[in-house]
């Protein structure tokens, strides 16, 4: 009796053994399938719209998550949430700030509300037209979505609302330093010389950025607001030589320099006024390098450009 007690036991054990070995973990939902946008649980999506396009996309995800490829099609419908930008501008930007804002009409389009992952699929976009050259560069604006239904699974609780924050940018665009002097012209005695990291924003179109001079960059929330005394237009023609402008009230004579693309850098030049007197300002003007490898080479090319001809 013993003998076969123990028989027993180990044959339903084969048995137990056989079934999870023909069930593997894969084969299963580990946890509940739910339709979700990608990067929505971070509140806030960046995206970048470039000023050389008439008109840019912009792409939410759409996923259902799992362990498993999806067996069948699931068609997500997105309805756009405006009153999210305001409950965001309530929350968490001061009232003396810039607020954001939401796209005007004809500004943006949409092809349609519905996206469906098919079967076996990851992730489907949901495309979002935009033109840029209808933005400003000094506002602010954002684009707010929710899930609205599903054909299969549940939407998350979480994950439901998307808000895009729009990013003018072009080829020029980003964190640059200036390695620079600046001359009294009457007096080249009276001299500064200086390397300050310098913001080159986006305008106009896909060859244009505004520049700040040597005053401190206008930062959200600050007393001082330089742009319109202290900044200036650099446009950048097709053989990578610059014509400057002022942006507004800064008061630029003339200027010029040159684009080098190998080195995503500028040589640069302007005269200006200030205090009654005539100042000039001349340098590099360089993006930012990832590591010391790359900040020793652009040093050394500077080294060799010093006597640059303007």
């Amino acid at each position: 009796m013993k003998k076969l007690l123990s028989f027993s036991l180990a044959a339903l054990v084969g048995v137990m053994l056989t079934n999870c070995a023909d069930e593997a973990p894969m084969d299963t939902d580990l946890y509940p399938q739910t339709v979700y946008i990608v990067g929505a649980h971070s509140r806030i999506i960046d995206a970048n719209l470039d000023l050389s396009y008439d008109v840019d996309t912009v792409n939410l995800s759409l996923t259902v998550s799992g362990n498993r490829p999806l067996d069948r099609d699931v068609t997500v419908t997105l309805a756009e949430c405006p009153e999210a930008i305001e409950n965001y501008n309530h929350r968490e930007v001061s009232a003396q700030a810039r607020q954001y804002r939401h796209l005007a009409e004809g500004v943006y389009t949409i092809p349609s509300n519905d996206v469906t992952v098919k079967a076996g699929q990851i992730y489907k976009t949901f495309p979002i037209y935009v033109k840029p050259a209808e933005l400003k560069c000094d506002s602010l604006y954002m684009l707010g979505f929710r899930i609205t239904n599903t054909s299969a699974y549940e939407a998350t609780k979480i994950d439901t609302i998307a808000l895009v924050n729009l990013h003018l940018v072009n080829k020029y665009s980003g964190q640059y330093y200036m390695n620079g002097v600046i001359k009294n012209v009457d007096n080249p005695d009276d001299s500064l010389v200086y390397v300050m990291p310098r913001q080159l924003v986006a305008t106009d179109d896909g060859k244009t950025v505004r520049m700040f001079h040597y005053n401190n960059e206008w930062q959200e929330g600050a007393n001082n607001d330089y742009r319109p005394t202290h900044t200036f237009k650099i446009s950048i023609h097709s053989d990578n030589t610059l014509t400057l402008t002022s942006w507004d009230k800064f008061d630029l004579i003339k200027g010029g320099g040159k684009y080098y693309p190998e080195q995503k850098a500028f040589t640069i030049w302007y005269e200006y006024r200030e205090n009654e007197r005539t100042w000039h300002t001349r340098g590099f003007l360089y993006k930012e390098r990832k590591n010391n490898t790359e900040q020793h080479a652009i040093n050394d090319w500077m080294e060799e450009m010093v006597n640059w001809e303007e």
